[in-house]
């Protein structure tokens, strides 16, 4: 049987004396500083854990040597803590600051009580300290970091708001002024899509679900916002992206009020596309004087030269030869200034739809330049597009055909036109020279295009498209032209 309290190998000071050894066994090996003091700090016991706090090697340097208040920082931390400890009968987590033997200073934090005489009276003072110093310069850290935060993100004049299970979680100040709020705490809760525009509300909805679980969704693009009263809307331009907030999934949603620019844009869409309407009328003006003034002048002169033709005596050969010659010029200029009228004011579109009106233009491009092999597919057409539209698209078209007979020593050339509601897309790629690498020169700014790509690109943005060109020296050109067909 095992040895119980009754076992006369255990006697009762023996029984005394284990509590004593396993309390002194903490104070030796505890790692914080452990100490005895009288009532002026006199050091009576110390740990070697906490000579060693103190800049010491051992505890014998302290004990009736040294007292604890030489150590702190401040003296009035130490009149402080005296006065608590008068008051209370005991300290805990005092913070103050140490300077060490080797004059490095130290954050610690205090637990101490006082002890008492016979009569009651203090006479000294047991305290536990640990060295805190890493605590508090992490904890600073903290504090500086989230102060930069919170300044970087409350100065902000983008609107930010954080979205988790498609719930708002977190928006700052510009996000709640944008959206007509008085404060960022009246977003908190609601769903993130309730503010956005209903026609644009579906795309964003999805796209933000999407990117809270982590899927790829465009990081930038543009939609329309509905402050609180319901009737102000603004455009903003967003960037998103996902990330962790609390632990969990969600998206991080920059965005800026672009309402100005957008108005900005719009005039200017609507100038370009009215210079562009004040540019073809002119066209077609032009070409109405050639064809009525100049066509007649010309039709008069043929006939006056048939007539000449006529009364030349047959034996006068090199008089007929040199009429003749006067008749052949002035067919050629006549049929010249028809395809100069053409090309000003192209009557395929008034009397035809847009597909067949290319499908000739093609035709008769390819009786000009049977050498270039033509390959026209036009898909998803199923009514006429607004004849707006369709001089726009003609005129590109018209244009890039031009300029590959100038410029592009191309043997083939790939056309296709697309109509898939609400866009209409015209591509066209040759397999000519290239023009080096034109999407630097793109991004380089528009000084680099010649006039007739600035002019297809003015049209295209006059109907709030886009025109995109790229080509490389040796790898021909491609024009993507995107247009809204509404």
């Amino acid at each position: 049987m095992g040895k119980t309290r009754q076992d006369p190998d255990h006697s009762e000071k023996d029984i005394v004396k284990a509590p004593r050894q396993w309390l002194r066994h903490i104070f030796e090996h505890s790692p914080a500083l452990i100490c005895v003091t009288d009532y002026h700090g006199i050091f009576l016991d110390i740990n070697e854990s906490g000579a060693k706090m103190l800049g010491g090697n051992s505890g014998n340097e302290f004990i009736g040597k040294l007292s604890i208040r030489a150590f702190y920082a401040d003296q009035e931390d130490r009149k402080r803590f005296q006065d608590i400890v008068a008051r209370d009968g005991f300290v805990q987590e005092f913070e103050t600051r140490f300077q060490c033997m080797d004059m490095k200073v130290i954050d610690v934090r205090i637990t101490g009580a006082a002890r008492l005489g016979l009569k009651g009276d203090i006479i000294g003072y047991e305290a536990f300290i640990i060295d805190v110093t890493d605590r508090r310069k992490a904890e600073q850290a903290l504090r500086e970091s989230e102060e930069k935060y919170r300044t970087v993100v409350e100065s902000s004049l983008s609107a930010l708001v954080v979205h988790q299970e498609s719930r708002v979680k977190f928006a700052n100040q510009s996000a709640a002024d944008m959206l007509g709020f008085e404060k960022p705490e009246d977003l908190l809760g609601r769903y993130f899509w309730e503010f956005v525009h209903p026609e644009d509300r579906a795309i964003v909805k999805e796209r933000g679900m999407l990117r809270e679980r982590g899927h790829l969704t465009p990081e930038r693009y543009t939609y329309r916002i509905i402050q609180k009263d319901g009737k102000t809307v603004k455009w903003a331009e967003m960037r998103a992206t996902h990330a962790s907030y609390m632990g969990k999934p969600s998206a991080v949603t920059n965005f800026i009020d672009i309402t100005k620019s957008k108005k900005a844009e719009e005039e200017i869409r609507q100038l370009s596309r009215r210079l562009v309407k004040v540019r073809e009328e002119e066209r077609k003006m032009l070409a109405a004087d050639l064809h009525d003034e100049l066509g007649q002048i010309l039709t008069t002169m043929h006939f006056e030269l048939d007539y000449l033709q006529k009364t030349i005596p047959f034996e006068n050969k090199e008089q007929r030869e040199r009429c003749e010659e006067l008749v052949r010029n002035v067919e050629r200029l006549a049929d010249g200034v028809r395809k100069t009228t053409s090309f000003l004011r192209p009557t395929l579109l008034d009397n035809m739809v847009l597909i067949p009106a290319l499908k000739r233009y093609i035709s008769e491009f390819k009786q000009r330049r049977p050498d270039i092999h033509m390959d026209f597919k036009a898909l998803g057409f199923k009514k006429r597009l607004n004849p707006e539209i369709e001089l726009v698209i003609y005129r590109i078209f018209q244009e890039s055909l031009t300029n590959i007979i100038k410029h592009a020593q191309a043997t083939k050339v790939e056309i296709i036109l697309t109509y898939s509601h609400p866009r209409v897309i015209l591509t066209l790629r040759d397999n000519g020279v290239g023009c080096g690498d034109t999407n630097k020169k793109m991004k380089a700014g528009k000084r680099n295009e010649g006039i007739g790509l600035l002019s297809m690109r003015e049209r295209v943005l006059s109907l709030g498209g886009s025109l995109e060109v790229s080509s490389a020296a040796g790898k021909g050109m491609t024009i993507r032209a995107d247009i809204p067909a509404y």
